[in-house]
């Protein structure tokens, strides 16, 4: 390799590092006053750590008369306010915005600036979602950013110390096993590596093999190995729900459109027990565990 080639391949080794630290260190939370959004910026604040940035904002839809709107400001910077005491709690100084406009748009738009999106959890079913064009839906088909949809953890757990890092076995899974592998030892967690053998997915006992050797080397006893028959939807959910798993990990292939409908992540999304991250491609690409 000539010397312009290996500098060019170190500078974007570089560049898929930085995008992976991003993920974790530079986190925008929506924040519109409901209780899982409030988990969300927790979550958030817990992922980005002290050294982190973590932006909090609330959109405001600019309708109605002046009286109604400067109502609505006024609660937007109180629900901030609370959200950021709960970073704070946390040790996490926390930038504050109010913004006006289509709350899907200013959010979609503002994410892209930074590593991870993060939303509380939807009410509404998946149906209702898609057909009112939901900001969770949305964020999770177009993935501006990396994505994490919070719940709260259940009774015996805490945030992250329970983690499930579906892999679909394809080329990509290694990149994805790594992150969540540097995850799980961020947060001293547990951490499951699961595949659904199901017919959505040509099955890799070798890849799988080697992958589940390489997880325990680097976790030890804190470390499983699931390849459960079943469709992977399915199967993901159950063995969270089984698991008691307080964080699912989830890959994307990023397709839009049509197809996005169908997709895996964006269904665990809506269904899991716990809250789920799904990590673009090029976000876990060139994350080292160590």
């Amino acid at each position: 390799m000539t010397a312009p080639r290996r500098r060019g391949a170190v500078r974007q080794a570089g560049a898929k590092r930085a995008r992976g630290q991003a993920l974790l260190r530079d986190v925008l939370c929506g924040v519109d006053g409901t209780r899982t959004a409030y988990e969300a910026v927790r979550q958030a604040a817990s992922l980005a750590g002290k050294g982190g940035r973590l932006t909090l904002l609330a959109v405001v839809i600019p309708s109605g008369a002046t009286r109604d709107r400067a109502g609505a400001l006024a609660l937007a910077k109180r629900r901030l306010d609370y959200a950021r005491r709960l970073a704070e709690e946390r040790g996490v100084r926390a930038e504050v915005l109010v913004e006006q406009g289509s709350v899907a748009k200013v959010l979609l738009e503002r994410a892209e600036e930074h590593g991870l999106l993060a939303l509380g959890a939807p009410a509404m079913s998946r149906h209702a979602h898609l057909l009112i064009g939901g900001v969770a839906t949305q964020a999770a088909h177009l993935l501006p950013a990396s994505l994490l949809v919070a719940r709260r953890p259940p009774a015996k757990a805490a945030f992250g110390d329970r983690i499930i890092v579906a892999n679909d076995a394809l080329e990509s899974s290694d990149a994805l096993l790594s992150f969540a592998i540097r995850l799980a030892r961020l947060r001293k967690a547990t951490l499951v590596m699961l595949h659904a053998a199901s017919a959505e997915y040509r099955f890799h006992p070798t890849r799988i093999a080697r992958q589940s050797e390489s997880l325990g080397q680097a976790l030890g006893e804190r470390s499983r190995t699931y390849v459960v028959p079943g469709r992977v939807k399915k199967v993901i959910v159950e063995t969270a729900a089984r698991e008691d798993a307080s964080l699912i990990v989830i890959g994307s292939r990023s397709v839009g459109g049509v197809r996005a409908l169908g997709s895996v992540s964006e269904r665990v999304v809506h269904e899991a027990p716990c809250s789920v991250l799904v990590v673009r491609p090029e976000d876990s690409a060139g994350v080292s565990p160590a």
